[in-house]
């Protein structure tokens, strides 16, 4: 992998939805803290003018962050607009003309995954490939075969080194710290293993439904879009071996490994279940059997992990908009002096979004003669959220070749092997109301000491 840093940064899917939500407030905030200063190639198929697009631009920042005039003024000067055809690699030489004197260009591809492969060909036979660097949003395949054959189409046209899988969860500042928090803290690392830990949950809760992306959901579930990659990133975070060394490389390297011992799951390993009012969204099948809810079991064959339950839990349509994990450690085995029975199990519990809460749970004595106790949470940490939102820090990193938070192929791969077994109608859906927490039929994956509910 060249060393430079990227030197232009050519951006498809520029007039799409992604682009409007979130990467042109994260271009702002970029050229806010002077890391963009290079030519910005917009690729669309939409025949538009630049003025057109900067237009666009502006609305997107006026309905985000809100329009920082300087640096609005320069993403206009900066930015370019290229008009391509996906069928016609003679038309991505006019990407080369508009990077000007750029050799080591970014391509950030926001895009259907369907269309990887024949981006990635005609940049290289454009001779735009050699010296840059390309960031993929997911889905990464659909399975552990179409994983497989992505990346090895995309391999033809760069190497594994200049390939980044962007998925913003894992630029989640809140995600990054896990692991920070478990390295810096030995008393909280020495007990993360299976004689100390009961179970481990992890729920990403969403009071919302499909929010106009139907037609795409129905063709993926909540399995595909959102435990695939978000939910095993962050059992991977919270359980891997701390590497030793420095640097990107051990730190992917870990993720990895903790990702291929695994054991893939099975029917008895999952429930599926369907919001009521799911199928009358337009877009959606009218026999659709996608599940809109899952809550799994996942194991980890190692000798840290093995016993261990991880619960994960997602959903739309549930009664709060959360993510968080909770580590429950094993309750004292008998009651404390006057109590009649024993005290409740020790947590850490790590909120991820919307806010970001680290907090520990113990128990103290209460107020009075009695010597009996009650749980109480000590907040480590609390913020509104973080700091820096996940596309500002991803897109930055990538410019600079820091591929840190970004997936690595045998990762991708590992992670569709554990959940191939129980995609699609491998397991019944049940239907369960809006504001609910899924099916009844869920109890069966419930953690053993019982699911906690993010408030």
């Amino acid at each position: 992998m060249h060393p430079e840093r990227s030197d232009a940064f050519v951006f498809f899917g520029s007039t799409g939805d992604l682009a409007f939500k979130q990467i042109f407030p994260a271009l702002q905030a970029l050229l806010r803290r002077g890391q963009l200063d290079m030519p910005i190639v917009a690729v669309g198929r939409k025949k538009l003018g630049i003025d057109e697009l900067r237009a666009r631009a502006k609305k997107s920042l006026t309905a985000s962050d809100g329009v920082d005039s300087a640096a609005f003024e320069k993403l206009s000067s900066q930015l370019r607009y290229v008009v391509v055809d996906f069928d016609d690699a003679a038309t991505f030489g006019l990407i080369r003309e508009a990077m000007g004197d750029a050799k080591h260009p970014l391509h950030y591809v926001a895009l259907p995954p369907e269309v990887f492969e024949k981006v990635a060909t005609n940049l290289a036979k454009a001779g735009l490939a050699g010296g840059a660097r390309i960031a993929l949003e997911k889905p990464f395949g659909h399975d552990s075969a179409s994983a497989r054959a992505l990346s090895k189409a995309l391999h033809a046209s760069f190497p594994e080194e200049s390939i980044f899988r962007l998925d913003h969860f894992l630029g989640k500042e809140s995600v990054e710290n896990i692991a920070y928090f478990r390295a810096a803290n030995p008393l909280l690392e020495a007990s993360l293993q299976h004689e100390q830990v009961e179970s481990v949950q992890i729920t990403m809760a969403e009071t919302f439904g499909v929010k106009g992306r139907a037609k795409f959901y129905d063709s993926v579930g909540a399995v595909r879009d959102v435990v695939q990659n978000h939910m095993l990133e962050v059992v991977a975070c919270l359980a891997m071996e701390i590497p030793s060394e420095k640097g990107h490389v051990a730190l992917r390297r870990e993720r990895s490994r903790l990702l291929a011992r695994m054991d893939a799951l099975s029917p008895a390993d999952i429930v599926r279940g369907q919001v009521r009012g799911y199928k009358d969204e337009d877009g959606v099948a009218g026999d659709s059997t996608t599940e809109t809810f899952a809550a799994l079991r996942v194991t980890i064959d190692s000798a840290r992990w093995r016993g261990v339950p991880f619960h994960i839990r997602v959903g739309k349509q549930l009664p709060v908009t959360a993510t968080e994990v909770l580590v429950r450690w094993k309750a004292a085995r008998r009651p404390v002096l006057e109590e009649q029975s024993p005290p409740a199990p020790n947590h850490v519990r790590l909120r991820i979004g919307p806010d970001a809460v680290i907090a520990f749970g113990a128990n103290v004595k209460k107020d009075g003669e009695a010597m009996v106790g009650e749980l109480k949470e000590l907040v480590l940490q609390r913020a509104p959220g973080d700091a820096m939102k996940p596309y500002d820090r991803l897109l930055g990193d990538a410019i600079d070749g820091d591929a840190t938070l970004f997936a690595r192929q045998d990762a991708v791969e590992e992670s569709w092997r554990v959940v191939d077994p129980v995609l699609g109608d491998a397991t019944p859906v049940y239907l369960y109301e809006p504001g609910s927490w899924g099916p009844a039929e869920a109890a069966r994956i419930s953690p053993p000491d019982g699911w906690s509910n993010p408030s």
